[in-house]
């Protein structure tokens, strides 16, 4: 019985997302706006001068473009086989079997769905900081941030291309404001000359805190693998997916490096010093001492649609995470639904856009601060979450493909060689993560420093709800990381490829 078979025919009740609505360009601008250029560039590369990698953060970031570029082989491998929403979610799923891919699934859609209230809370610290400034409105931030979860609730209604269009507009202006402020540094010579030095690998031995500045390079991709989410709304994603990954992998390490460099060139010798005093200032003071005063205006403003551009890719992200476990009937099948019309996955918006509301009115209550609270706490928790997932899909890329077979050396580079060095790689990154949460945190922050035991607790729970599923309700255990990709080829996986009535 197929897919459609299973469905009911009330428009109440579609589980279709919108076949093809997708371009290439739109997932690229999705992974791009979900990296939030200008959030990065104006609050972690500068906190990471201070208290991660210091001069090597430039570096660092060159060291993290290639340790994703690795895993992404084996990921576009993997997408080129399997279409899902559920990405690492179904990736999992399909090398390492039921347990262990919804543990990952669960842990991934945690880690999304708390990354939108940690941007949310950038998003209203910054536009209550612009409606100070130049409209003398006393506004607290924390209305802004969920006006703004609101905002991104109503968009994301709609026909996702309505998100790409808005992500579009919002992304192109603050790449090229950020070009030409760090273009302007590093023609102009910067503070005292350009800086190479800052290239060599003995930089990490001397850096204040290596660890942090590897989980703000990690943190600075957080959702790359949204073109493998979108899979299943894209015209030929057996292509474009893996295309959109390279790109967006490899133009962010660029862009980063760059923006990275010209940012130490600019305050020279001073830059850790300068980094620890100024911190979200960082930026914006060289972008008065290197351009024109509209450019520091343009900041202003745009750093406010990117942290809105960021969480509203995230939002979309865990939307979608929710709308699979509903669609699988792991959680309720009604996060499973789709509008009749638009096609979205409107009932799994609206729950994380409650769930991230509910989120800051927390912090909100208890007084934390926006960024340093808000927006280090969860990211710290999301990044670990992610990655370890991601380590888990390197090694279900190489016991999928063992199961599958390969042909040839050029197949057992992509799934075998490269995906052992990504799990080496990643699994060296959450080490030094965990390692270094006490001094990112502070070592009197308990419920911060237990992060670790929240990853584990998150994985574990969903390995013991999926073999709980096994011995209760098997047809629901068999549902677990179902692929709907009509198209898809039958020797790929050992559960059905069809409708989750199937049997496997």
């Amino acid at each position: 019985m197929s897919t459609h078979a299973t469905k009911r025919s009330s428009a109440e009740s579609s589980t279709d997302l919108m076949k093809g609505s997708i371009r290439f360009l739109t997932i690229v601008l999705m992974v791009t706006a979900a990296a939030a250029p200008l959030v990065v560039v104006s609050t972690y590369i500068p906190i990471s001068y201070a208290y991660g990698s210091g001069f090597a953060t430039a570096l660092t970031y060159v060291a993290a473009t290639l340790i994703l570029l690795v895993f992404s082989v084996g990921f576009a491998q993997m997408a080129k086989r399997i279409t899902a929403a559920g990405a690492f979610y179904n990736f999992t799923t399909q090398g390492l079997g039921k347990p262990l891919g919804l543990g990952a699934g669960w842990t991934v859609m945690a880690a999304y769905s708390m990354i939108v209230p940690a941007i949310s809370g950038g998003f209203g610290y910054f536009t209550a900081l612009t409606l100070k400034t130049y409209l003398g409105w006393d506004v607290p931030w924390w209305i802004c941030s969920i006006l703004g979860i609101g905002l991104m609730w109503l968009i994301s209604y709609f026909k996702v291309t309505v998100a790409g269009r808005v992500l579009g507009i919002a992304l192109s202006l603050e790449i090229f404001v950020i070009f030409i402020l760090a273009t302007s540094i590093i023609v102009q010579g910067g503070a005292q000359g350009q800086m190479p030095e800052v290239f060599d690998p003995s930089g990490f031995l001397v850096a204040p805190a290596i660890g942090i500045g590897f989980f703000f390079a990690f943190w600075s991709w957080i959702g790359f693998e949204t073109t493998a989410i979108y899979g299943e709304e894209t015209t030929d994603p057996k292509k474009a997916v893996p295309r959109a990954t390279y790109i967006a992998v490899i133009t962010l390490g660029v862009f980063y490096t760059f923006v990275a460099y010209a940012g130490l060139v600019g305050f020279g010798d001073e830059s850790m010093s300068q980094a620890e005093s100024l911190l979200g200032d960082y930026f914006f003071v060289l972008a008065d001492a290197y351009t024109w005063h509209p450019i520091r205006i343009m900041l202003d403003f745009l750093v406010i649609t990117s942290f809105f551009a960021c969480a509203f890719a995230f939002h979309n992200n865990a939307s979608r995470y929710l709308f699979s476990m509903g669609r699988d009937g792991i959680l309720t099948e009604r996060l499973g639904r789709t509008h009749p019309q638009h096609k979205s996955p409107y009932v799994a918006n609206g729950v994380q856009a409650v769930v991230a509301i509910v989120v800051v009115a927390l912090f909100a209550m208890v007084g934390a601060d926006p960024l340093l609270q808000l927006g280090t706490w969860l990211p710290i928790f999301s990044t670990a979450g992610v990655v370890f997932v991601q380590f888990l899909v390197s090694l279900a890329v190489i016991a999928y493909f063992n199961r599958v077979g390969r042909s040839g050396a050029g197949d057992i580079w992509k799934t075998l060689v490269a995906p052992v060095v990504g799990a080496v790689a990643q699994a060296i990154v959450l080490i030094l993560l965990v390692t270094y949460i006490p001094f990112l945190a502070g070592a009197d922050e308990v419920v911060v420093n237990l992060i670790p035991v929240y990853v584990a607790a998150i994985v574990l729970a969903g390995v013991g709800f999926a073999l709980y599923l096994r011995k209760r309700s098997p047809s629901r255990y068999e549902r677990i990381g179902q692929i709907y990709d009509e198209n898809e080829m039958p020797d790929a996986m050992d559960v059905p490829t069809r409708g989750p009535d199937v049997e496997a």
